[in-house]
């Protein structure tokens, strides 16, 4: 057989995935890893979840596996880990010769601002948020746990979705996703932001929407921006 013809037999991308997809699927192991033991340090390391809070001053108790505490902390290293997984698979997807990050230097650049931007905002708004869904009874005023969602993954859906649009945007300016965010770039990007929202917000409707409403407008505003703008 002729080598190029090997070499093209296990390529990923003669399954029709984008350069982000195919290297998500070479370097999976890799990203696994990363994610996993970002996980394990940032469950180790943050041994009071509250401290991180928007109201640190508020003392909440270490309990046990099991405990909410324990559960938050257990979410918090999903989240550390699915977000440097992220990182990791953008900085190798700029291995691929079709790729070009510095293309997309500002989009990336308005991301992260975005992110971070978005986040320190909301993290003020989240505390009077608690106490808004307490008093209308969508949250329990005694559930430690849904507090702590609320006031720590709230601030990050938010600031998720301010990044959400110009991230897409500059890795389809790069070469890493297709030209009009078509197909499984927007069936993955709604499977993540629901799972985000199902795994990381209290078990109520209400919060579940306030969590998937943000990424949800951001993935719009990239969807029409690459098929009109």
């Amino acid at each position: 057989m002729d080598p190029a013809e090997t070499v093209g037999a296990f390529d990923p991308r003669r399954r029709g995935l984008s350069p982000l997809g195919a290297t998500a699927r070479r370097h999976a192991r890799r990203l696994v890893i990363t994610a996993l033991l970002t996980a394990v340090v940032v469950v180790v390391a943050v041994r009071d979840p509250g401290l991180l809070s928007p109201t640190a001053g508020v003392s909440t108790t270490v309990v046990g596996v099991g405990g909410p505490t324990f559960l938050v902390r257990l979410e918090l290293g999903a989240l550390a880990g699915a977000l440097a997984a992220g990182v990791s698979l953008v900085a190798l997807v700029d291995r691929d010769p079709a790729v070009d990050l510095r293309a997309a230097s500002g989009w990336l650049a308005l991301a992260a601002a975005g992110f971070l931007a978005g986040t320190v905002a909301a993290r003020q708004l989240a505390p009077g948020l608690v106490d808004v869904l307490v008093e209308w009874g969508r949250v329990a005023a005694d559930s430690r746990q849904s507090t702590l969602e609320l006031k720590l993954f709230f601030p990050v859906a938010v600031g998720g979705g301010a990044a959400v649009a110009p991230l897409l945007l500059g890795l389809r300016r790069a070469g890493a996703l297709s030209r009009r965010l078509a197909g499984r770039t927007r069936g993955l990007s709604l499977l993540c932001l629901v799972a985000f929202a199902a795994c990381f917000s209290p078990p109520d409707s209400t919060t579940f929407a306030l969590y998937a409403a943000p990424p949800a407008v951001g993935l719009g505003v990239a969807v029409a921006w690459a098929e009109f703008g």
